[in-house]
């Protein structure tokens, strides 16, 4: 993996983008696709495994619970010879997460539906996030799931021996896909049925790789037409058959796509095709809102990837742009392009609303008071009302040169270096190193798409 700098001054575009480029591999697919291979029996080859930080913090878990996998670096091809849940054994020390919240409460569940003792930990920022939203509905419905760290903090404790998971009904208060997953893989682990209710419906990868592992999981409508009325629902039965490994394709991460998208949206005379990138409706927000603004996006060669997620060519073609609202059911398909759909309606024409942003503040960092700092470093007017986010855009005045620190966050690392785009001059971006937890390429991508060649070195 490249070694990013940890700060960098980025310049201005200077002209539009234009490229074709496949993003990274879906973070979100590809923990799971590591999880569900290392419990199905049998070898499972993973293609286009995400290079980030975080989906490696999954595969070094998995390697201390005795899972057997192998990583081509060069290709990001995954091989695991998986030996069934019962290959997998109680780690005698603590298993490390690093950043990555989905490794923590994903595992989380697992290991309590297989009645194994664990300790998980992270790194600084993660052992700020809350986890009883993973440990109450949990321990709800019979596990042993203890949250030591101050205010519902890491560390977490699973305690596999001391309680079994018996499944049942959760009605979750907020759409949350790692709370949902977390229970459904605590049930597959224990061979209980369960049913999830969210009050919107969250991104659904995990119920998508159940169905292609054989699991004859039933969900309501809303996973597919997320506007549909009634209440989201998953029902997994009891299960108690091995799951057989198999082959999984990881669509590009869409996520990691809506700054590349963004980029070229902001910049006039800009086309950009990103191919392959995940297609599933519950990750489709930040198509919408562009779509909003005034964007001309158009979804080509749309398929099913094997192990069933859909996947689509996306082109993007820069139009004038106009403010946009967003409310607050919306949030969960586009949670974690928030920053960069920010930056979007600072440079857009006319004001914006974001509403609902609670979340943004349980991130890697205050995400909510962080993009705020940055559109004010970038000399926007946007203001903080309750959880809303209030902008009036620029109506494509460049912004003003900016000098942020991304905190270790990787979402405003990669919305800062988008935002540079614009500014009338020279922008720099602290810790910007960061984007290695999910999106290592995106600098050098952004290159690639220039088509005014670029005044500073290289980048790695």
């Amino acid at each position: 993996m490249s070694q990013l700098p940890h700060h960098i001054t980025l310049e201005p575009a200077y002209g539009p983008l234009r490229g074709t480029i496949r993003v990274p591999g879906d973070k979100s697919v590809s923990h799971r696709a590591a999880m569900f291979g290392a419990i199905a029996h049998g070898e499972t080859s993973v293609e286009g495994f995400g290079p980030g930080e975080d989906n490696r913090s999954t595969l070094a878990v998995l390697r201390d619970l005795g899972a057997a996998l192998h990583l081509d670096e060069a290709t990001g091809a995954l091989r695991i010879q998986g030996r069934g849940p019962e290959g997998l054994r109680a780690a005698s020390a603590p298993l490390d997460c690093g950043n990555s919240g989905t490794t923590l409460r994903l595992m989380t569940g697992l290991l309590a539906g297989l009645r194994l003792d664990a300790t998980l930990i992270g790194d600084a920022s993660l052992s700020s996030r809350p986890m009883r939203r993973i440990a109450d509905p949990l321990n709800a419905l019979g596990a042993a799931v203890e949250v030591t760290g101050a205010r519902g903090t890491p560390p977490v404790h699973v305690r596999g021996l001391a309680a079994a998971f018996r499944g049942g009904h959760a009605a979750l208060t907020v759409a949350s896909a790692q709370v949902k997953s977390a229970l459904l893989l605590a049930a597959l682990g224990a061979g209980v049925p369960m049913r999830v209710e969210e009050p919107s419906p969250s991104r659904d990868h995990t119920e998508v790789m159940l169905r292609a592992f054989g699991v004859p999981l039933r969900s309501s409508p809303h996973y597919e037409h997320p506007d549909a009325p009634g209440t989201p629902w998953v029902d997994l039965p009891a299960w108690g058959q091995p799951l057989q490994g198999r082959r999984l394709e990881v669509p590009g991460d869409i996520s990691s796509a809506a700054f590349l998208l963004v980029a070229a949206a902001l910049l006039p005379g800009s086309e950009v095709c990103l191919t392959a990138c995940g297609a599933t409706p519950t990750r489709a927000g930040v198509l919408d809102v562009l779509r909003d603004v005034g964007v001309e996006v158009r979804l080509e060669h749309v398929r099913r990837l094997d192990g069933g997620e859909p996947a689509a060519d996306l082109r993007v073609r820069a139009t004038p742009l106009h403010g946009f609202h967003l409310p607050p059911e919306a949030v969960p398909r586009a949670v974690d392009e928030i920053p960069v759909l920010a930056v979007l309606a600072a440079f857009a024409h006319g004001t914006s609303r974001l509403c609902g942003l609670a979340e943004l503040r349980v991130k890697e960092c205050d995400r909510l008071e962080r993009t705020r700092a940055l559109l004010d470093a970038a000399g926007c007017q946007v203001a903080i009302l309750g959880d809303d986010l209030l902008i009036h855009g620029r109506g494509g005045v460049p912004f003003t040169p900016f000098d942020f620190d991304a905190t270790h966050d990787h979402r405003m690392a990669a919305a800062a270096a988008v935002a540079s785009l614009v500014a009338s001059g020279p922008c720099r971006v602290q810790n910007i190193d960061c984007l290695a937890i999910s999106y290592p390429g995106l600098l050098r991508d952004l290159e690639a798409l220039r088509t005014v060649p670029p005044t500073h070195p290289e980048i790695p």
